[in-house]
C-alpha cells in the first residue's frame, strides 16, 4: 500500500509538528478541526495542514490516519473513526501513536480491525520533530511496514516486528523513567517547600549533586505538560501491573501531575510558560496547591 494522503488526529503540540514535517516531505496532510480548540486551530494553520470539516470525508479520502492525542481520548477517537469506516465503507490504515498500554493498543486494534481498517501499534519517543529533534516512531503489528514509508521525513520510524503491543510497551517503559523522574523531582521539591526546607534542599543538591539539580530545572516547565501526562501515568501503571511490577510508582506520579495541572499555573502551555519565573517560584506555586489539598483532606 502506497501512502500519499495522511490524516492527523489531532494536530496539537506533537501532531502539528509531525504534520509540518510530512508536508515538507511531499505528503498530502489534512485534519478535521471540528470541535477542536482555538489553540489547535492556530497550530494547524501555522503548520499549513489542511482542514477538512467533515470527518467522513477525511476518513474516506485518506490512506493513513495518525492518532496523536492525549491517552484519555485514544479509545473514543478510535471508536469514532471506526464508526465512520463502517458508515462510509472506507478502510484506511489507523496508526495509534498515543501513550497507551499494550492492553489498550490491543483493544483499539480490535475496534479498528472489526470496522475493516488496518491497525498499527505506534509509540512516539522524543519531542516534536524539528531541526534539533529526531522523533522516533516505534511500530509493531502486521501492518507496521506501512508506517515505515514516513521514515526520514522529519521522523525516524523503527519497526519492532511481532505483535501489536510491542511499540506501546517500549513507549510505556521509556516514559516511565523520563516522566516518572520528572514527577519525583517535582514531588521532592514540593514536599521540601511545604515543610519549609526548599532552600536547604536546593543548597544540598547544589553542593553534592549538581547534575541532578540541573535536571531538576525541568520542573519549571511541567505546568505546560502535566495535564497531558496524567492519563499517561495511568497507562504506565496498568502496563507495570500487567507485567507483575508495582503500579504504585506511577499512580503516585499521576497524583503529582494532577496537583501541578490544578495549581495556579496549570493552565500554561508551551508557548505561554513564564520563562522568567525561577524554579523556586514555580515550586512555591506547587506547594500552594499541595497545602490547599492538605487542608481539604484535614491533614494540613
Amino acid at each position: 500500500m502506497q501512502v500519499q494522503r495522511i490524516a492527523i488526529l489531532s494536530p496539537g503540540e506533537m501532531g502539528h509538528s509531525v504534520g509540518r514535517c510530512l508536508l515538507a516531505g511531499g505528503f498530502d496532510v489534512a485534519t478535521c478541526l471540528t470541535g477542536r480548540s482555538d489553540r489547535t486551530r492556530t497550530l494547524t494553520a501555522a503548520a499549513g495542514i489542511r482542514d477538512e470539516p467533515d470527518l467522513d470525508e477525511l476518513v474516506r479520502n485518506t490512506d493513513l490516519i495518525l492518532a496523536i492525542l492525549v491517552p484519555a481520548k485514544a479509545r473514543a477517537l478510535a471508536a469514532q473513526v471506526a464508526e465512520v469506516m463502517e458508515r462510509t465503507g472506507s478502510s484506511p490504515t489507523y496508526a495509534d501513536c498515543n501513550a497507551i498500554s499494550p492492553d489498550s493498543a490491543r483493544e483499539i486494534d480490535r475496534v479498528v480491525t472489526t470496522a475493516g481498517g488496518r491497525f498499527i501499534d505506534g509509540g512516539i519517543i522524543g519531542g516534536p520533530p524539528g531541526t534539533d529533534e529526531k522523533t522516533r516512531f516505534y511500530a509493531s503489528g502486521p501492518h507496521e511496514a506501512i508506517l515505515s514509508q514516513l521514515d526520514g521525513h522529519g521522523i525516524l520510524v523503527r519497526p519492532l516486528g511481532g505483535e501489536v503491543g510491542r511499540a506501546s510497551g517500549i513507549k510505556m517503559c521509556y516514559a516511565s523513567v523520563t516522566k516518572g523522574t520528572s514527577a519525583l523531582h517535582a514531588a521532592a521539591l514540593t514536599a521540601a517547600e511545604v515543610m519549609g526546607l526548599g532552600e536547604e534542599l536546593l543548597a544540598e543538591f547544589a553542593e553534592s549533586q549538581a547534575p541532578r539539580l540541573k535536571a531538576m530545572g525541568g520542573v519549571n516547565s511541567l505546568s505546560a505538560k502535566a495535564f497531558r501526562w496524567i492519563g499517561e501515568m495511568q497507562e504506565i501503571a496498568a502496563t507495570y501491573e500487567r507485567a507483575g511490577v508495582s503500579p504504585g510508582f506511577h499512580e503516585g506520579a499521576e497524583h503529582i501531575f494532577r496537583l501541578i495541572a490544578e495549581s495556579p499555573i496549570g493552565h500554561e502551555r508551551p508557548e505561554t510558560v513564564d520563562r522568567n519565573r525561577t524554579l523556586e517560584e514555580t515550586v512555591a506555586l506547587f506547594a500552594e496547591e499541595a497545602r490547599r489539598r492538605a487542608r481539604e483532606s484535614g491533614k494540613g
